[in-house]
């Protein structure tokens, strides 16, 4: 992950803006008034969390990232705005040598065949005749057309060789897609097969949005594995990675908890019933590294894994590595004894919400979204819930099992914040295991001298130093009013992934080749469109490299791309390396083709404009702002001449390029 792409997964836009912007929830947009021009009547600044994007729909008619608020609000250039914010986000803004930068060109590389092959295997799942068991497959689980698209629900068709064919036909090598994790290789045959074959493929992504591996579920009644992912490789380590986050994240922060699942189609059927705050472990048990990615977003937990022995299991094992990597706060004790002792707290609140036998969070929330809601709002306590299962599992009326119960039971409540909250478990236990109080506490005195580290007091000096707690309480209820299971689960306006990489490719054709933005720039204003301007460019680092070579190019400059990597900052060079290399192999676009490029991912992106302006527009009519409806309806109406110029052009342009094809052959 790039230094840009860590600080914007680390940072949370709505923060950022939310520090100048008092922003008002509509839906799932934030809405305030612009900081940028005078506007005090009718809030017209938008700010999209999920895409982590902004939009004033009034005078500035401008946009952007977090990088590009961050300089227009303060006056800052690129580099001054990236160091800031990198600070802000603990992000260490590393030299790369060249070694690194290789390594990073070719991760880039990776992901974008990764992302080619989540667009094939779901255009097969669409399209593909093959794919209609596939298809009758998940409409069977009730997911939506709108769910599918989301989360880009794909199919592998029942071949050995049709992946491979596919992509070695586009100029990779066999090599390339064994490094992705799409091929499987025999070593002792020396042949090669498509790892994923007539199965249900679901896009893994990583905290950034980057697709970096496959989960795919088998269609084959007695198929085995049921499940089958990516193997391990560069970027997918199923270790690091819990299912969904990238789309839950906001969520988890807003609802102050997240839920931990056990696989794919639980976290698809909660966020297409509503429930955004839930991420898959991608495993048998959490691991440190997942527990990692979590803490950041919250310090609240409910796992709902399966009521089975091994759901048990894996909600035990889960819960000794949640212990041994959340933080803790520090609490300086003394004993009878006059010894100083310290001891730590769990900084966190996890909780343990029991599955009904038989069921899992897809049938539950399928079947009735409330019960899940009640589920997960009535989760054990760890200690409540760690108490019954070991009784399960040995009785309390042999004393040797009391013992052995209360050494497990007892470390969970020293770890309890809250000192209300330790000593109403102290009793709890005692009454569950029909013992003394003061007999537990006596064992669990035995067990810490044996632990803790201990020294003399320094006479003068007993003051016990408590950091605050955590907000008493339990996890607030999921917020699910505006989510509901019948709402569209389209994203927030904000260009796609296949746009951005549009951009970033007219980026790098205009590096390598110095001439291509004054062609491309002709075409268009033939068809009587605006010539480029960086605003066409969805991410600020682009806009920044879109800036440099446009005013190198304007000023006569022919500069070998070499030299002009070598002659940028770490980051911006990165970037053009980035995207330079990984459309070198490819045979370059004719100019028209990037310009048509150019009008379709203008077309998109004012179809979006739209779609949010007729919304706001319902709104401001349905609350009577008689000004607002004004200034709006304006806006709506010139929008909408401005997509039926560009469909002209583009269809102008399309039609001369087909009337050239046919009079070529």
């Amino acid at each position: 992950m790039s230094s840009v792409d860590e600080i914007k997964a680390r940072l949370d836009i709505l923060d950022i803006v939310s520090e100048d912007v008092q922003l008002k929830k509509s839906g799932r947009t934030y809405m305030g008034f612009c900081p940028f021009h005078n506007n005090t009547r009718s809030p017209a600044f938008a700010v999209y969390p999920e895409t982590g994007t902004w939009k004033c729909f009034g005078a500035c008619a401008d946009g952007g990232d977090i990088f590009s608020y961050v300089m227009k609000k303060n006056g800052l250039d690129f580099k001054e705005a990236l160091t800031l914010l990198a600070a802000k986000a603990g992000v260490t803004l590393e030299q790369y040598t060249p070694e690194q930068k290789k390594r990073k060109s070719i991760e880039e590389q990776q992901i974008e065949l990764l992302e080619s092959a989540a667009d094939y295997f779901h255009q097969l799942y669409l399209h593909a005749p093959q794919a209609k068991h596939a298809r009758d497959y998940i409409q069977g689980r009730e997911f939506t057309d709108q769910t599918v698209a989301t989360y880009k629900i794909g199919f592998a068709l029942n071949s050995w060789d049709a992946l491979r064919s596919n992509f070695m036909g586009q100029g990779y090598s066999e090599q390339d897609l064994i490094d992705a994790g799409l091929l499987t290789e025999n070593q002792d045959k020396g042949t090669t097969y498509d790892r994923f074959r007539n199965r249900v493929i679901i896009p893994i992504r990583d905290v950034a949005g980057r697709t970096v591996g496959f989960g795919a579920r088998t269609l084959e009644k007695d198929g085995i594995p049921k499940y089958l992912n990516s193997p391990q490789t560069g970027l997918f380590d199923k270790s690091r990675i819990l299912f969904g986050l990238d789309s839950s994240k906001r969520f988890i922060r807003e609802a102050r908890q997240a839920v931990i699942v056990e696989g794919y189609m639980d976290v698809i059927m909660a966020w297409q019933g509503g429930f955004r705050n839930v991420v898959a472990q991608m495993g048998t048990a959490l691991t440190r590294d997942q527990l990692q990615l979590l803490k950041k977003q919250t310090k609240r937990f409910v796992i709902a894994l399966d009521a089975d022995a091994a759901g048990v299991n894996a909600t035990m094992r889960s819960l000794t590595v949640a212990r041994e990597t959340l933080d803790r706060d520090s609490e300086i004790r003394f004993d009878p004894s006059g010894l100083v002792r310290e001891e730590s707290r769990l900084n966190a609140d996890i909780r343990i919400a029991s599955i009904p036998e038989g069921e899992d969070p897809d049938s539950i929330i399928r079947n009735d979204p409330a019960e899940w809601a009640k589920l997960i709002g009535g989760a054990k306590p760890v200690v409540e819930y760690v108490t019954s299962v070991l009784i399960e599992q040995q009785p309390i009326d042999d004393p040797k099992n009391k013992s052995e119960i209360a050494q497990q039971v007892i470390p969970m409540i020293l770890d309890i914040n809250d000192p209300l909250e330790r000593d109403h478990y102290w009793q709890f236990l005692a009454r569950t295991l029909q013992v003394d109080e003061r007999s537990l506490k006596q064992l669990n005195i035995k067990q810490r001298r044996k632990n803790n580290n201990q020294r003399p007091v320094v006479q003068g000096k007993k003051t016990a130093q408590r950091q605050q707690p955590p907000e008493p309480g339990a996890p607030p209820p999921i917020d699910d009013s505006n989510y509901s299971a019948k709402s569209s689960m389209g994203m927030m306006p904000d260009p796609t992934r296949r746009t951005k990489r549009k951009e970033a490719e007219l980026i790098g054709r205009a590096a390598h080749n110095p001439g291509v933005i004054r062609q491309v720039n002709k075409i268009l204003s033939d068809t009587g469109q605006p010539i480029l301007h960086a605003q066409d460019f969805s991410l600020q680092i682009d806009r920044e490299l879109f800036l440099l070579i446009n005013d190198k190019q304007s000023a006569g400059e022919v500069v070998p791309s070499g030299d002009m990597w070598d002659s940028l900052d770490d980051i911006l060079s990165e970037r053009l390396k980035e995207i330079g290399q990984s459309i070198s192999a490819i045979d370059k676009k004719p100019s028209r083709n990037l310009a048509l490029s150019v009008l379709q991912w203008r077309l998109e992106k004012k179809k979006l404009l739209n779609t949010e302006l007729q919304q706001m527009l319902r709104t401001a009519r349905s609350n009577g702002e008689s000004e607002s409806l004004e200034q709006l309806a304006q806006q709506v109406e010139r929008l909408t001449v401005e997509i039926k110029q560009i469909d002209r052009a583009k269809m102008g342009l399309s039609s001369r390029s087909k009337h050239r094809y046919a009079h070529k052959w």
